[in-house]
């Protein structure tokens, strides 16, 4: 069987998720919506259906090293949402024990407790900067994702801190169920394999990485001499840009660049109101190498919580990119 001309291996970010095969049917659901939200979009806005195309999407999946078969299926999936949701279900807010655990880690050392420290207050500091006002549109109009109270966001604030914890000082993780992981050297493993496997359906492979998903695939691409060489890199709402991530991926050297050894294009697509990615801009953080640079594209997205990955895959900029880099007219 002939090989496909380009793959495109998703990566997805912070906590809990559906199980894969129902978080993949929702990531492709969301790219493949035409004139999704068009108050937010305008049309023309057409979706992307990569399959019929005849583009191979794989997926790296890595949600079960920290919470196991411990799938999200509460609040209609909600951080991929495909439904709406009635302004009384909008005031039936969980607390953060609802979400189930957080694994709050104790830190080791002062570098590592101002590390902690450090994630959650420019995450918190950038939420309260961008909180907007509850008025207008109504509950019936958004997905779930959009209107998270602010407890549930604090708590995937508190989330994210702590995976990017336990991948970026390398810190062996202990799961609910008394299983062990160390997670920097699983979501390493578990990326080149899905890079490895999408070049045996397709001579190129484009990577779009969101969340934490976009750290994973800029620490491999970067640091790990055995990953195989991808194209383009797309990164949304990513956290790439927060100093205390910065610090522990510069690693000795004290330096940020781009990874033209493996990588030829890179695209960096963010909400200005997307808390997670608290210092959005990458291009003056990653020195350009063989005059390879970061290229920063702003689309915001709609509701009170940016972060959500269907409205970053609803966005005709992205659109456009993904478009381009895997060679399917728009």
């Amino acid at each position: 069987m002939a090989k496909a001309r380009v793959a495109v291996v998703f990566v997805h970010g912070l906590a809990r998720k559906p199980a894969p095969a129902r978080m993949e049917a929702l990531w492709l659901w969301g790219l493949a919506r035409s004139d999704p939200h068009p108050e937010a979009f305008p049309p023309p806005n057409p979706g992307l259906e990569l399959e019929a195309q005849g583009v191979p999407a794989v997926f790296t999946y890595y949600a079960d090293v920290f919470y196991g078969d411990d799938h999200e299926t509460d609040l209609q999936d909600m951080l991929e949402s495909t439904v709406s949701v009635s302004a009384a279900g909008a005031d039936a807010a969980p607390s953060p024990s609802d979400l189930h655990a957080i694994y709050a880690p104790t830190p080791a050392s002062a570098a590592e407790a101002a590390f902690l420290l450090g994630v959650e207050s420019r995450m918190a500091a950038r939420l309260a900067l961008t909180a907007p006002g509850r008025g207008g549109m109504g509950a019936a109009d958004l997905e779930i994702a959009s209107w998270l109270p602010l407890i549930v966001q604090q708590a995937l604030i508190k989330k994210a801190a702590m995976e990017a914890y336990y991948y970026l000082f390398d810190k062996e993780f202990v799961r609910a169920d008394g299983v062990r992981f160390m997670p920097r050297r699983e979501l390493r493993a578990r990326f080149i394999a899905s890079v490895e496997g999408a070049l045996g359906k397709a001579d190129r492979v484009v990577v779009v990485g969101h969340s934490m998903g976009s750290m994973l695939a800029y620490d491999v691409l970067n640091n790990v001499a055995a990953c195989p060489p991808v194209d383009t890199l797309i990164t949304i709402g990513s956290p790439l840009g927060i100093t205390e991530v910065q610090q522990r991926l510069a690693g000795r050297s004290g330096e940020l660049a781009f990874p033209a050894a493996r990588l030829g294009r890179w695209v960096n697509i963010y909400d200005p109101r997307d808390p997670i990615a608290a210092d959005p801009v990458l291009a003056n953080d990653f020195t350009p190498v063989d005059g390879k640079a970061v290229e920063d594209i702003e689309e915001s997205n709609w509701g009170s919580w940016r972060h959500t990955v269907t409205h970053y895959l609803a966005g005709p900029k992205l659109r456009k990119v993904l478009a381009g880099a895997t060679g399917i007219a728009l």
